[in-house]
């Protein structure tokens, strides 16, 4: 009888349980080996340090856009690497932008990124959702934006007039940026919820409101980690600003039902309680049309505002553009004219986008037609749980595609230049912003606007540059101080 030792026994019982924990993994990486060559995968340029301490030093130096673009020069389109120790892929390659964005839109997600549960700021929102929620979302949200509701004038006009009174006519130096914060916050508050907040006839009723959405959004841009202690406190301020105007909205669906529903006098709050019962979805549909409509606008027209400033060229063919059609009221069929002035807003969009771009996480193993190999055109093997980060900031200076001087303000290479995935202000795909019409519609209108009231605007600031300040859109540091003169 052959006896075995405890202590014999040792060797053969490690080498069990380095076979059990071991086996998952080498299947893993058998099957990862066996499509990669089964599809001719390569591997991208790998960058051998973490992303994460030099994002967060160049956020803080305000460099963020600028830093990822050199990453690009210096690696390639699509190179990986590893953020806070997780394998992290970033690409400005345009193919490789349209097959996680739209053609494998189902294989990447937002959700296990920005979901930080249904009491997060964003909450069960399509801003933070995936999937059947995220479909239910952006079908309650589409009718708000139909055409009906962007041609709806009457509501800017007499919110753009008494910003136009604001501006001082005798050419001193004021900085856009606040006021038309003030602006877009009126305008985006009457559609919204039926009723202005006021905020340039009385700015100091509504600042607190202001200053919690400004830092909210701001921390949701920021690792959990790294945000600001008062983060539930300026999330509480919107979330219960909102609450108290759905609340209102309720009961006038209640008390009128369908008959009494006026185009012109439209509450995107009240049709969203038509179509659902529920506060709490309600808050974050609400949130998620609230957030685009008053930041995006204001930031973009501050940046139009900003470039012009710098390019008095720009500015005179825009006015001269404006000119031809008098004092006809503006109309959406109108703007839609203005080739120029839709120019001007498309390169502002392009040099200085209001999103350096979108991260998602691969929800299944994938592979991609291109962004493999040092060269970028062999298929890549994006494994589940990846993150992609598709950068639109370095994309849009790309100069391949754009031209040598894909650094400076052009509108006019627009008159020639036609691109597709190379140009992705709002993203595309599925996921593209519902808001899109809306956004651009109000920016020409405030923009005409300016451009009809005064013939000359100066830059009044010494710093040239655009600098960067980063929060969940990225904004002008210095806002846009200006001289405006009739």
């Amino acid at each position: 009888m052959i006896r075995v030792s405890l202590y014999d026994a040792i060797p053969f019982v490690t080498l069990l349980i380095l076979a059990f924990l071991l086996s998952p993994n080498a299947i893993r990486w058998y099957s990862r080996r066996t499509l990669a060559r089964r599809y001719g995968c390569k591997k991208p340029p790998i960058v051998h340090f973490d992303l994460a301490p030099i994002n967060a030093k160049a956020a803080q130096e305000h460099t963020f856009l600028e830093t990822t673009k050199r990453l690009f020069d210096e690696h390639g389109k699509t190179f990986k690497a590893t953020r806070f120790g997780r394998t992290f892929i970033r690409t400005c390659d345009p193919e490789v932008t349209k097959a996680v964005l739209s053609t494998h839109f189902e294989n990447f997600g937002m959700q296990p990124i920005r979901y930080e549960g249904r009491d997060g700021f964003f909450g069960d929102g399509m801003l933070a959702t995936d999937g059947h929620q995220w479909k239910r979302s952006r079908t309650l949200i589409r009718p708000t934006f139909d055409n009906a509701h962007i041609a709806n004038f009457d509501r800017l006009r007499s919110r753009v007039d008494r910003f136009i009174e604001i501006l001082p006519r005798d050419g001193s130096t004021i900085d856009m940026f606040p006021l038309l914060k003030r602006l877009t916050l009126d305008i985006s508050s009457e559609f919204i919820f039926g009723r202005s907040m006021n905020a340039l006839s009385s700015p100091e009723a509504c600042q607190d409101f202001i200053d919690a959405f400004k830092a909210a959004l701001k921390d949701v841009a920021t690792p959990p980690k790294q945000r600001s202690p008062d983060y539930e406190r300026t999330c509480k301020e919107v979330h219960d600003l909102i609450e108290h105007r759905i609340e209102e909205a309720f009961e006038r669906v209640a008390d009128t039902g369908e008959k009494d529903i006026d185009i012109k006098h439209v509450r995107i709050v009240d049709d969203l309680a038509r179509a659902t019962q529920d506060k709490h979805t309600l808050k974050h549909l609400v949130l998620s049309v609230f957030s685009p409509a008053h930041d995006a606008v204001a930031v973009a027209v501050t940046n139009a505002i900003f470039h012009l400033a710098r390019n008095a060229n720009c500015w005179t063919k825009l006015r001269a553009e404006i000119s031809l059609v008098g004092s006809r009221p503006l109309t959406y069929e109108l703007l839609n004219s203005f080739q120029y002035l839709s120019w001007v807003l498309k390169e502002t969009h392009r040099i200085t986008p209001l999103n350096a771009g979108t991260l998602r996480e691969c929800l299944s193993t994938t592979v991609l037609p291109c962004g493999g190999g040092n060269d970028g055109l062999s298929p890549l093997l994006v494994e589940k749980g990846d993150l992609i980060d598709t950068n639109w900031y370095a994309k849009h200076r790309a100069r391949a595609f754009w031209g040598e001087d894909a650094d400076e303000f052009r509108p006019e290479r627009w008159a020639i230049i036609r691109p597709s995935w190379e140009y992705t202000p709002f993203s595309g795909g599925p996921r593209i912003c519902p808001a899109i019409r809306l956004v651009n519609t109000e920016c020409e209108y405030i923009l005409a606007t300016i451009v009809r009231e005064f013939e000359r605007l100066e830059n009044r600031d010494e710093v040239l540059e655009w600098v960067e300040e980063r929060r969940l859109t990225f904004q002008s540091l210095n806002g846009a101080k200006v001289g405006l003169i009739c």
